[in-house]
């Protein structure tokens, strides 16, 4: 089952709710757009200081030990942690 982006936007949100992210109504596009550069930002770890960051594969390996650990429901689970495997090779592909 295909989530909209503002479904797995809300989920992200019950997931971190200390993060601050733009509320209001938002289309598909802004909320894809929205979700995937707050995951970079969180797989770049560029809310911690720069000393004490970690790697983005520490930070992918936690996202996804949350997820799988949360209360969502599986589809989403499955559908948020293909957003954070989207995002993890865009990354990578930007590294090399």
């Amino acid at each position: 089952m295909n989530h909209s982006f503002s479904v797995l936007l809300d989920a992200y949100r019950r997931l971190w709710p200390n993060r601050s992210l733009a509320a209001g109504p938002l289309d598909e596009q802004e909320s894809q757009t929205l979700l995937y550069e707050t995951i970079r930002q969180e797989l770049r770890d560029e809310w911690t200081h720069p000393r004490v960051r970690q790697s983005s594969e520490v930070k992918f390996y936690y996202a996804v030990k949350r997820v799988a650990a949360s209360d969502l429901p599986n589809d989403v689970k499955i559908a948020l942690i293909q957003a954070y495997l989207t995002v993890m090779e865009q990354l990578q592909t930007n590294h090399t």
